[in-house]
């Protein structure tokens, strides 16, 4: 049977929401809530057997007093009746639903194993859709949310989409990026994924004009040709697609299997997965973020891995260099002329010494006269491919820190567009100074990070992408 397109998951024109709580206590009112406060232009449906209105809306009893056609549904019930739920849906003709409630075949019973694969025959035997069991829901704002978790703060106008297979992890994202100002397209929580995958959200976003890069978290593979067709092709003529992985080692497959019922996958093949589709696997929580918000941040190409380091921190330069080592980063040998420039304003440095350390010739020079001259010289050079360069933030700035940051930014900002080359900025100093720094930088297309040793990693990865790019997008 041809199945439904899962735009209704992301855009429907009318919802149900089948388990809607007057209780602020329940999920049931927080998604209603959700859906009022974000102005959704649709039709709503509340029901729930024992009430007449909630939050203003009129309430139904059942799904079929319902005279109009339901694109998409939510289901906070509780996990016996789902099953029963997902069946009346699909008798009204709704498109696809989103199931919130979880207890299903990730807790190992044979009740919560039978639950599930009752879905699974409901979603092959008709054109119904199905997100979950176990889900956040999505969030595609201002257009629609299915969510419980609260959104405030959320900014959904940026390129980066977030996809996670769990529930609670993907809302505590939500809260994340909403007090990071981290600038989204979608975020979709898949739960368990019984019938809509990675692959299908993956093959979605593709055609999404808002989304450029995917960060997208997973467990288990539903099917390993369709993610890596979806994948690669997403990755060649997209953009990257972020890669965090759960359950490599047999203790977290075990722990995969409990939280969403997912099965091991060999990580050896896994990884020729990876490399073939071109995604970038990562290894942490922080490089996840570090490196898919530097792929939203940063549009232009890693042409290659030579890198120059400018820093007033000898130790924050010897730390760098160590990272650069070892993730494959080469520190660029500078042609004599751009020597001589820096020689210019750092007299009592080495000559052709990569890091640059430039204390204390700033007291001589001044550090915005030493950081400008040394950053211009390194982005002229054509044995240079990327600089990492370190600024200070202070809780209450004066005119000198804010004047050099915005030349600086100027001059970065100059050198990305007319040569493709980037920089990252890794910011020290007091903790408002360094969120604000970093604010600034990320907020006018360049990378930043709190500590420049993270700056090495995140480069490679983006270095590797592209020349995957490179190699299959012609």
């Amino acid at each position: 049977m041809p199945r439904a397109d899962i735009d209704s998951i992301f855009n429907p024109k009318s919802v149900a929401i089948i388990g809607a709580s007057r209780q602020e206590t329940r999920n049931g009112y927080h998604v209603l809530k959700n859906i009022k406060d974000i102005s959704f232009t649709g039709k709503v449906y509340p029901i729930n057997p024992k009430a007449d209105e909630i939050l203003g809306f009129k309430v139904y009893k059942h799904l079929k007093e319902i005279e109009g056609d339901v694109d998409n549904a939510i289901i906070i019930l509780p996990t016996n009746i789902v099953v029963q739920a997902v069946q009346d849906c699909v008798e009204k003709g709704v498109k696809s639903v989103i199931i919130i409630t979880e207890g299903f075949a990730e807790t190992g019973t044979d009740e919560g194993k039978n639950f599930q694969q009752e879905l699974k025959k409901i979603a092959k035997s008709s054109s119904i859709r199905i997100v979950g069991p176990g889900t956040m829901g999505v969030v595609n704002l201002p257009n629609f949310t299915s969510t419980y978790v609260n959104l405030g703060g959320l900014q959904q106008d940026g390129k980066l989409a977030f996809i996670a297979q769990s529930g609670i992890f993907a809302g505590g994202m939500v809260r994340y990026f909403a007090s990071h100002d981290s600038k989204l397209s979608k975020i979709i929580s898949l739960g368990n994924k019984i019938d809509v995958d990675d692959s299908d959200i993956i093959d979605y976003l593709a055609e999404d004009k808002q989304t450029r890069v995917i960060a997208l978290y997973m467990e288990g593979i539903s099917s390993v040709e369709r993610l890596k067709k979806s994948a690669r092709n997403f990755a060649i003529k997209k953009g990257p697609i972020v890669l965090l992985k759960g359950g490599r080692t047999p203790e977290g497959a075990r722990a995969a299997r409990s939280h969403t019922s997912s099965l091991a996958v060999d990580d050896r093949v896994f990884d020729g997965l990876v490399r073939q589709a071109g995604m970038v696997r990562v290894e942490s929580l922080d490089e996840f973020i570090d490196t898919a918000n530097a792929f939203a941040i940063y549009n232009g190409p890693v042409k290659g891995n030579r890198v120059a380091i400018i820093t007033y921190s000898g130790a924050v330069g010897v730390l760098t260099s160590d990272q650069c080592v070892r993730h494959g980063l080469q520190l660029a040998k500078f042609s004599d002329e751009t020597n001589a420039k820096i020689h210019e304003v750092v007299p009592d440095r080495r000559w052709g010494g990569n890091p640059i350390d430039t204390y204390p010739a700033t007291i001589k020079s001044g550090t915005q006269r030493t950081f400008t001259t040394c950053l211009e010289a390194l982005m002229n050079d054509e044995n240079v491919d990327c600089v990492l360069m370190t600024v200070w933030g202070d809780t209450h700035p004066d005119s000198h820190e804010n004047k050099y940051s915005m030349l600086v930014k100027n001059l970065i900002l100059k050198y990305q567009e007319k040569y493709q080359k980037p920089a990252v900025m890794g910011v020290l100093g007091e903790k408002i100074g360094i969120e604000r720094q970093k604010k600034f930088f990320t907020d006018n297309g360049i990378i930043a990070v709190t500590f420049m040793d993270r700056a090495p990693k995140i480069l490679m990865n983006m270095y590797r992408y592209y020349q995957f790019k490179s190699r299959y997008s012609n």
